[in-house]
This record gives C-alpha cells, sequence and structure tokens, in this order.
C-alpha cells in the first residue's frame, strides 16, 4: 500500500481540529472541494471510513480518531526533524559582542579571530579586551571569556576552554643574585611583584602540608595589571605569581624559570560564558565550539 502524502495528512488534521471541510481549506489556502476529494481518497487509500459525513457537521469516527492520534504525532516528527535540519545547515549570521582579557586575548584569541571570521563571513564581530570585571548580561555581551578557579554565577553558562595552574616565577639573573626560595614561607626575604586586586594585605596561596595556605608578601612592585608583573620579573626585579599561559612563552625561552612548583595550589582556568537560556543564537554557539576547538588546553 503506498502511503499517504504529507499534503493529505495534514488536510485531514485540519479536518479533525476544525470539523469542516472549508475552515480546513480556509486554513490551507485550498478549496473545499480539492479537501473533501482529498479525504476521499485518503479513506480508500486506507481502507477504512475516517470522517463521518453529515448535513450540518463532520466528526471524525473512531477509526479517525485513532489514526489522528498517529498523525498529529508523524507531522511533529517531520516538523522536529526540519528543525533539526535548518539548525544544522543555517548560517550563523549577525553581530557578535565578545569581551576578553587583555593579555590572555592578544595571546590567544585575537590571532584566531581572523580564521572565525573568514569561516562564518554572515557574522560581525564586536570586541572588548579589559582586565575588569564585565557584566556579561547588564553588558549586553553574547561571550565573555574569564579566568577563575571556579564559577558559581548561575545565571551564566560556562564552558572551560583551558586550563592552567597558578605559578610562581622569576628571571635566572633575579635568582643567581638573591637565591631561590626552598619553600613558600622563604619569600619573605625576597621581593614579590604582585599583581591583585584593590587590597589592603598581598597575598600568595600554597598547598603546604596538604592543606591551603596563604603567605604574606610584598615587594617594590604591586598592581592591577598581570603583563606589567611579569615584564618587571622577566627584567630582573622580582618574583611573580601568574597564571601559567601568561608565562608560558618566557618560561620556554628561558627568560624565567618556575619555582616553588611543589606547593603549587589553585588550578585556575579560563572560561567561555554566555547568557543561560534554552535557545543559543547559531553565532554564539559557532563562536563557542570553535574556541573550544581551537585553544585547547595549556598544561605542564
Amino acid at each position: 500500500m503506498a502511503h499517504p502524502t504529507t499534503r493529505s495528512l495534514e488536510m485531514f488534521d485540519a479536518v479533525a481540529e476544525t470539523g469542516s471541510f472549508r475552515a480546513a481549506a480556509d486554513r490551507l489556502g485550498l478549496s473545499p472541494s480539492a479537501v473533501s476529494k482529498a479525504m476521499t481518497e485518503l479513506e480508500a487509500r486506507l481502507g477504512a471510513r475516517l470522517i463521518a459525513r453529515t448535513t450540518r457537521q463532520l466528526a471524525l469516527t473512531e477509526a479517525g480518531q485513532a489514526y489522528h492520534a498517529s498523525v498529529v504525532a508523524a507531522l511533529s516528527a517531520l516538523e522536529e526533524g526540519a528543525e533539526t535540519v535548518n539548525a544544522v545547515t543555517a548560517a550563523p549570521r549577525g553581530l557578535l559582542r565578545l569581551a576578553m582579557p587583555v593579555t590572555f586575548g592578544h595571546m590567544y584569541i585575537s590571532p584566531l579571530l581572523p580564521r572565525f571570521a573568514a569561516r562564518y563571513p554572515d557574522v560581525r564581530l564586536d570586541v572588548t579586551s579589559s582586565d575588569g570585571y564585565v557584566d556579561v548580561v547588564g553588558g549586553g555581551y553574547d561571550v565573555v571569556i574569564r579566568g577563575a578557579v571556579s564559577l558559581p554565577d548561575s545565571s551564566l553558562t560556562g564552558r572551560k576552554i583551558m586550563e592552567t595552574p597558578t605559578i610562581v616565577c622569576a628571571s635566572p639573573d633575579y635568582l643567581a643574585r638573591h637565591g631561590t626560595p626552598e619553600d613558600p614561607t622563604g619569600l619573605a626575604d625576597h621581593n614579590c611583584l604582585v599583581a591583585t586586586a584593590a587590597q589592603t594585605i598581598a597575598e600568595w596561596v600554597f598547598d603546604i602540608d596538604g592543606a591551603a595556605t596563604s603567605v604574606r608578601v610584598s615587594g617594590q612592585l604591586r598592581g592591577t595589571s598581570l603583563i606589567v608583573a611579569r615584564d618587571a620579573a622577566v627584567a630582573g626585579l622580582g618574583i611573580v605569581r601568574v597564571p601559567l599561559h601568561f608565562a608560558a612563552p618566557d618560561l620556554e625561552a628561558g627568560r624565567l624559570v618556575r619555582i616553588l612548583s611543589d606547593f603549587e595550589y589553585e588550578e585556575a582556568a579560563v572560561f567561555v560564558l554566555y547568557p543561560a537560556q534554552r535557545e543559543l543564537a547559531l553565532k554564539t554557539r559557532a563562536f563557542v565550539d570553535f574556541l573550544a576547538e581551537e585553544v585547547g588546553s595549556v598544561r605542564n
């Protein structure tokens, strides 16, 4: 037996819901005679009476009621399938507003943006670089990149794109002149370059005997910029504590030396954040997937 066409199923569904050939025809933009003929052909194809016709109204037979339930499920499945295909084949488009930290963005994100733009030519990028706290929702951003140990904010959805420990390092020249501390308590005798938020006390956290322990540090330089602190350490001014990815190129080149690695405590990560919502815009999903694929992990 040949299967009914999707169009005939749509007509049957319209007749079942409206109880009228004319109303069904109006809904579908057809003539009443076309709908009536299609229903007659459908009944003949199935070998069963689906619609009880009277002079005043139409009603589904018992067989028609059972068949209508299957038709509704079938049409729903077809619609979901079409939506799935559309989601896969539709091209991301529109303005994507992105906020990212200055140094991490310069090192890891900026080089990727031309490739993303070439892959998705209908997406326009509006990029903000800032080391300050960025309000994702309040600022109207589609995506924000943020480094953190964890993300407790339930109003956001986060995807980890990089893991990186927080390390302590100094230049070979500084260590040759001042010695290498054997444990975190030895930092009291060293010039520690502090990059931190506005706090009255600068503390670095270490794993000492299996417990998170804060060690107070101080030195000649203090500020909010990791870049300034790292560059000062490279120049031999003192000891700095930064995420590994900030120091990775200088460690590889020998400009910095990693110290106190047995006491490292915080395993930080870089997240790509976006507002929590049921349906993620294609442009946002494409960018998040792109970053997760391209950035990868940094570990040592």
